[in-house]
């Protein structure tokens, strides 16, 4: 079968000692049963140092020291790295920040947000979106509709093209977007499986959101860092500041739409396993309006809206809301029980 990964995909290396958010701190670190078999026949002392840092039960996974990865050294090196090769990482090891999905055929992937330098990459790309293909030895999935993957396919291209199209304002092309998402959603509860194209004459209604209510609502979203409650709060209490505030320009737009396409990129043609798109939509619309927030929170502290900046904190709203399966539910959840996300106040914000 073919992976199919953005193009943008190829620039990446783990910075490792250089990382300032470190992927081997904060987080448990499971260990598939291959490389678990595996560590168990490494002998001598670091064979021993293995055994003794890692538990079985209720799964194969690195005992913690602290919050850290009994491997990861004073350096902020991986010991396993530097005593067995990188080929011998763990499978979560190996393949982060890389995020795959399986179809019949295909398996597409990319690097996830929520990765210091994946973040740079992404979010200051000055190229259009683009991606490339590799052959691999992996298994395809074809539990799904054909003609509903076929349809999704062309209504990613057609959304991803939209979101590209310079021609008009990041307002009106996510406008545009999230109308469509309502469309294609309609048909597909009406297994309608036709190709149909983004309607170009939608207009970009919006109305006067509350920024306060909707940051508020991100409140009862179970936090990753211990630092993003009290970050959040910040917001909340700015939230007058931010409404007067104004970022939009060339650099910032450009930043903002490579979010929105990676997040159409990454979560849209999971779909066609479940099939719901409207949340999936209007999570990158709403992902892209509170970063433009957190944008704004950081002009007002005369900061320069640099690329390093915006990709830091864009790698912070990813870590809180795309690394955990639970706060994603809420927000899905939130799309269609929540008011404050409702198209037009996400617009207003946009």
């Amino acid at each position: 079968m073919l992976l199919k990964m953005p193009s943008y995909c190829k620039n990446f290396r783990c910075i490792a000692d250089k990382c300032t958010d470190n992927c081997c701190i904060g987080w448990e670190i499971d260990i598939d049963t291959s490389s678990a078999e595996y560590y168990k026949t490494v002998n001598g002392s670091f064979g021993e140092k293995l055994k003794n840092n890692i538990t079985e039960s209720p799964a194969p996974s690195f005992i913690l020291c602290g919050e850290r990865c009994p491997f990861l050294n004073k350096q902020n090196l991986c010991d396993i790295i530097i005593n067995l090769g990188e080929d011998k990482l763990c499978q979560i090891c190996r393949d982060h920040p890389r995020y795959f999905e399986w179809f019949s055929n295909i398996k597409e992937g990319g690097i996830g947000l929520c990765c210091e330098e994946a973040a740079r990459i992404i979010v200051t790309n000055k190229e259009k979106f683009s991606t490339y293909e590799t052959a691999c030895d992996d298994t395809g999935c074809d539990d799904y509709e054909e003609n509903l993957y076929d349809m999704l396919i062309f209504a990613r291209d057609e959304i991803i093209s939209t979101l590209e199209n310079e021609t008009i304002s990041l307002k009106e092309r996510i406008s545009l977007v999230v109308s469509y998402a309502f469309k294609i959603q309609f048909m597909m509860d009406n297994y309608q499986f036709d190709k149909t194209s983004i309607d170009s004459l939608c207009s970009a209604e919006e109305t006067n959101c509350h920024i306060k209510d909707f940051l508020s609502s991100f409140t009862i979203l179970e936090p990753i860092d211990d630092n993003w409650s009290a970050y959040l709060q910040k917001l909340i209490d700015s939230s007058e500041s931010l409404n007067k505030i104004a970022i939009d320009n060339k650099e910032t737009d450009l930043y903002l739409k490579n979010i929105a396409v990676y997040f159409i990129w990454r979560y849209f043609l999971k779909g066609v396993y479940d099939e719901e798109i409207l949340s999936k939509v209007v999570l990158m619309a709403i992902s892209v309006a509170m970063i433009k927030l957190m944008y704004k929170n950081a002009a007002l502290s005369e900061e320069s809206l640099c690329g390093d900046i915006c990709s830091q904190l864009a790698k912070n709203y990813s870590k809180e809301i795309e690394y955990s399966e639970e706060n994603l539910e809420k927000i899905y959840d939130m799309v269609y029980d929540n008011p404050v996300f409702k198209k037009e106040n996400i617009l207003s914000i946009i």
